[in-house]
């Protein structure tokens, strides 16, 4: 047995570090499928991820967004913070925070006695730019230092996205490279770990003459084929015709890159929210039934001082995450302030 030859296909698990990252980073994005990075109304959320959506119409745009993964059971969090300015030399800024929180860990030492417990987590600062070169033609870039603390390990890193959008009345057309970077401190010395970047080709649409707005996104056009081994073995061993079977792969390969989701406007103040991910679909699902993974549904509460959005995305048999987002302008705040100042004074006068 011990010259036998023989191999063994373990899971997958991760294929690089941050995966973080790659989360949503709104309500919206969570209720499209997760990796929609086009959008046809001003929303920060999308901008701190796809930098070239930034304009004039974000400054001291401020946005705020909370994920819960099965809290309850888990105490897994997530959430986005930030801010936009526009500048009179024609420059957009922004930044910001992403961050998770994984919950509180039981901390054993290696004979099995209780020690102190811990919380990883990880953030992701993000500091962009954006230049319109031409009408309607905007170009963009993200710095994004990363901090990781996984209990006593600790990892640092520097990803950038760059990106170009061409936004048209109604339209939009994003293309963006994200997350390419480097490790800069490994957890372990010596052993340094792949980043999730990717390259994604994103469109908008808002019709003209009916209150819907949809989406179409084709991500990780660096690479075509993202079967799992198992995957990959599974295909070896099932019967039937090659070219058969070589189509099937191609399709199902294809439909993986792809997220369609859209937007139902109901009047000026309220926005329904709908997306599928196959993919998500095809590697979360449980058994022979997917139960739902794949799929999202939100909704938005659009008033005249805030936004309020919430969006909900079926990740697999065990339940779903959330997501919850509000968008103000800091400037209409102050002004809020400063008019409810005035009239105090006033009748105090």
């Amino acid at each position: 047995m011990i010259f036998l030859p023989f191999s063994l296909f373990a899971q997958i698990g991760g294929g690089s570090t941050y995966e973080f990252v790659t989360l949503p980073f709104s309500a919206a994005e969570n209720a499209f499928g997760g990796t929609v990075v086009s959008r046809t109304t001003k929303d920060l959320s999308f901008a701190l991820k796809n930098p070239s959506l930034l304009d004039s119409t974000y400054s001291n745009e401020i946005v705020g967004n909370w994920g819960l993964l099965h809290m309850k059971e888990t105490g897994i969090g997530l959430g986005t913070i930030g801010y936009a300015y526009y500048l009179p030399i024609g420059l957009a800024l922004q930044s910001g925070i992403h961050f998770i929180n994984y919950g509180k860990f039981a901390g054993y030492d290696e004979y099995g006695n209780s020690i102190e417990s811990f919380v990883p987590a990880e953030y992701e600062l993000i500091f962009g730019t954006a230049y319109s070169v031409r009408e309607n033609l905007t170009v963009g870039v993200n710095l994004k230092p990363i901090l990781s603390y996984m209990e006593t390990y600790s990892s640092y890193g520097l990803l950038f996205d760059a990106a170009v959008s061409y936004r048209p009345e109604r339209s939009c057309l994003s293309f963006e490279i994200r997350n390419v970077g480097w490790q800069l401190k490994p957890y372990v010395e010596g052993n340094r770990e792949e980043i999730p970047y990717s390259i994604d080709l994103s469109f908008s649409q808002e019709l003209a003459h009916a209150p819907i707005r949809f989406n179409v996104a084709y991500n990780d056009i660096q690479k075509f084929d993202l079967s799992y081994t198992e995957d990959k073995k599974k295909n070896i061993l099932v019967d039937g015709d090659d070219e058969e079977r070589k189509f099937v792969t191609f399709g199902k390969n294809f439909l993986k890159h792809i997220n369609l989701s859209a937007e139902l406007l109901i009047g000026k103040h309220i926005v329904l929210m709908g997306g599928y991910n196959y993919r998500k679909s095809e590697e979360l699902s449980f058994g022979s039934s997917k139960h739902g993974a794949g799929l999202g549904v939100g909704f938005a509460l659009n008033f005249s001082r805030f936004n309020l959005s919430y969006g909900w995305a079926k990740q697999q048999a065990a339940g779903g995450r959330n997501f919850f987002t509000l968008n103000f302008n800091a400037e209409t705040i102050y002004s809020i302030c400063k008019t409810s100042i005035q009239k105090r004074k006033t009748s105090e006068l």
